[in-house]
């Protein structure tokens, strides 16, 4: 594919190159012209990066380069939107470094930005790692199988709607941020962006209430399927519509998919009615432990026909079986945003199969508590609960996510709480310093929510007192309602989320001091709008590495673009969404995605574990990444070439692959040289036999494989 008798190690030798910029006013030049003499010019060609050594001292200038705004601003706007620096932008930034800032609100404002900051938000809100059995845990049930799309094949539902959850949450948070809302609204806002097959699921599992013990108790929708008729064809099902309409004759009668296949002494006839109340000999009843709530639910959007049987005959059990949804496929991707709040008295819950009003709702009634980050389906589904851990785990996540902590072990010595868990935490052993803090907090979710995260309905558990006793605010409360008030008052929130993007940024937290206090404290006074920390802090040499940060030893690092900004890089820039498939299911994918997203697999993105308060960040180069990124180019040349470039000119495609893929605009000092390589490049491999398609397609190599697209901040 590539003409290997040209290395990318010159390219990366003259694209790496950091210019050197004049030190600000206290920062001491490490170089002695006196003494060493001026350094020499670089050649175009050599290998070694310019730059001078660090000073040595805490408190000084103690960076190995200050970086020029061809890198700090490409920087920038890579992160917020995956596009180029313009040539436009990159004057003006040298001309008057300070219009970084201005420039940062604008690309905020790019349609680029929101998927962008998405998939950012489904990482720090830690809403990524659902699963089928963690589906099934949050029903109270074993994980099993369930339906799906037959034209053409789609992902199976279980499959869909957890996409949905891990999604949902972070397209909350940027409409937020768009909206210019306090960012502590992301602990107590009860608008959610959902499907209607996400608010048939909340409905549900507010409906078919699971208790601690694994009881279930069907409170809003009990009586409404006493009587269930079935029918043998498909064709004889009556449309949603109608089967789901309580006025409609044909309510609450579906096709089942595995009837036809029983035994002729089984009799089945076209449409047999199962009297869901009673179990007879000889009669058709449904399957043991399921509910018939939880039976039209299943069919209705999991796709999954649960078993029925005929009592007393044992061959003429249908069993379970998979077949299509009855919910349309539109169902699972029709976004919108939705207010969840308690019911009014005497007002009737929003009912989990009222799919044709479902579709136009912005409102839902449910009795379960939903506000914040910490109660979606997308985190409670990533951090699954039981009896034994009884919401440790999801108070110390909480904790994490909220205020870039978690409990330490120190022991509280003015404080006794009666709510320690004697069983794990003796006051003589080493855990009862997390204890003695973690067992009281942890009473905010146990008085809202079972071990399943159902609504708490024992009302000894419901009343239990919570103690906060956290970084320096001790106080008390109910329910999450009031954790989530304590937690958007705490002083730790602004900082957490500004180490939040520097571990984006620079693949490490904040440097604590003047700078960062400066940053936090212009957020604050912006009624936390999300908007201004990510402009004063990007635009900050906390993040630039522009300029010595006054009394700390300060500077940025440059490191391996990770795959979420690597791949929206590719997307933003060729101009094909979504290019590495990382938001689209395989069976949903186009030939580039499923190849992109196979071979990106193993550059790391950032993530996060359980009891870390650190995100899990691989900043790194190493062969293996290397690879991987040059196979994700490699795939992308081959089969997304054409569409990104169409019929262009040798001349013309080599240049926008500086411009635009490499990001290097002509007022970058690296765009000559960048482009003489490329076309050189072209040249020389038409001239060993290699078509012009295919000459520039290993060019497009080339350029990909470059560091200012596989690494951030050259």
């Amino acid at each position: 594919m590539r003409n290997r008798r040209h290395s990318l190690w010159p390219l990366a030798a003259i694209l790496g190159l950091v210019a050197a910029a004049p030190l600000p006013a206290g920062c001491d030049d490490p170089m002695d012209e006196e003494s060493q003499g001026a350094p020499d010019e670089p050649s175009p060609t050599d290998v070694t990066p310019t730059g001078w050594n660090p000073s040595g001292e805490t408190g000084e200038c103690n960076v190995d380069a200050l970086l020029s705004p061809a890198a700090y601003g490409t920087k920038a706007k890579t992160l917020l939107t995956g596009l180029p620096l313009e040539d436009a932008e990159l004057k003006e930034l040298s001309e008057d470094p300070a219009a970084l800032k201005s420039m940062i609100e604008g690309w905020l404002a790019q349609p680029e930005a929101a998927p962008v900051l998405e998939r950012f938000f489904m990482t720090a809100f830690q809403q990524t790692s659902g699963d089928n059995a963690s589906l099934f845990n949050l029903l109270g049930r074993n994980a099993t199988g369930t339906g799906f799309f037959s034209s053409p094949r789609s992902p199976n539902a279980d499959e869909m709607l957890n996409a949905n959850f891990s999604e949902s949450f972070a397209r909350t948070a940027v409409a937020l941020v768009e909206e210019g809302r306090p960012f502590t609204d992301v602990l107590t806002t009860d608008e959610f962006y959902m499907t209607t097959a996400m608010m048939s699921f909340l409905a549900f599992t507010d409906d078919e209430v699971i208790a601690d013990d694994e009881t279930h108790d069907v409170r809003t929708t009990s009586g409404h399927f006493d009587t269930i008729t079935l029918v043998r064809d498909e064709s004889a099902a009556p449309p949603l519509s109608q089967a789901l309409d309580p006025s409609s004759p044909n309510f609450a009668k579906f096709w089942h998919g595995a009837l036809a296949g029983l035994p002729a002494e089984c009799n089945v006839a076209a449409s047999q009615t199962i009297d869901t109340t009673q179990v007879v000999n000889g009669k058709w009843r449904l399957g043991g432990g399921v509910t018939p709530s939880f039976f039209v639910f299943s069919a209705v959007v999991l796709g999954r026909h649960q078993g029925v049987t005929r009592q007393g005959q044992t061959a003429c059990n249908s069993g379970a079986s998979n077949k299509t949804p009855l919910l349309g496929r539109g169902d699972f991707s029709d976004w919108r945003k939705v207010k969840v709040r308690r019911p009014d008295a005497g007002e009737t819950p929003t009912l989990f199969y009222d799919v044709e009003q479902m579709r136009s709702m912005t409102e839902m009634a449910l009795h379960t508590e939903r506000l914040g980050f910490m109660t979606t389906p997308g985190f409670f589904s990533t951090w699954m609960n039981n009896e034994d851990n009884a919401a440790r785990v999801t108070i110390n996540q909480t904790l994490i996510v909220a205020l870039g902590k978690s409990f330490e072990g120190v022991a509280v010595s003015d404080f006794s709480p009666p709510s320690v868990d004697a069983e794990h935490a003796d006051p003589q052993s080493e855990c009862y310093g997390c204890h003695q803090t973690l067992d009281p907090m942890r009473d905010y979710f146990r008085a809202s929510y079972t071990n399943f995260y159902s609504q708490q309905l024992d009302p000894d558990r419901a009343g239990l007192q919570a103690d906060f006793v956290f970084g320096g605010v001790k106080t008390s409360g109910n329910g999450v309602r009031d954790l989530a008030e304590t937690l958007a008052a705490h002083p730790a929130f602004p900082y957490a989320w500004a180490h939040k993007l520097c571990y984006y940024a620079n693949a490490a937290p904040c440097v604590e001091g003047e700078e960062l206090d400066r940053v936090v404290a212009a957020f604050q006074a912006s009624n936390l709008d999300f908007r201004v920390l990510v402009a004063e802090l990007f635009s900050s040499p906390l993040v630039t590495g522009a300029s010595c940060v006054a009394g700390v030893d300060a500077g940025t690092s440059a490191s391996i673009a990770r795959r979420s900004t690597f791949c929206s890089q590719l997307s933003a820039r060729l101009g094909v969404e979504d290019l590495c498939g990382i938001r689209t299911h395989f069976r949903d994918g186009t030939t580039l995605q499923n190849k992109v997203r196979d071979a990106v697999t193993s550059i790391p993105d950032d993530s996060f574990s359980r009891a870390v308060v650190e995100p899990v960040v691989i900043s790194e180069t190493s062969m293996f990444t290397r690879a991987n990124a040059e196979a994700a180019c490699v795939q992308a040349a081959m089969n997304g070439y054409a569409d990104a470039f169409g019929e262009a000119t040798v001349d013309k495609a080599t240049l926008t692959m500086v411009t635009a893929l490499m990001g290097l605009p002509e007022s970058d000092p690296r765009h000559a040289p960048a482009l003489a390589i490329l076309r050189d490049h072209v040249e020389e491999a038409v001239a060993e036999g290699k078509t012009e398609t295919q000459a520039l397609q290993s060019a497009f190599v080339l350029a990909c494989m470059s560091p200012s697209v596989a690494g951030v901040g050259f």
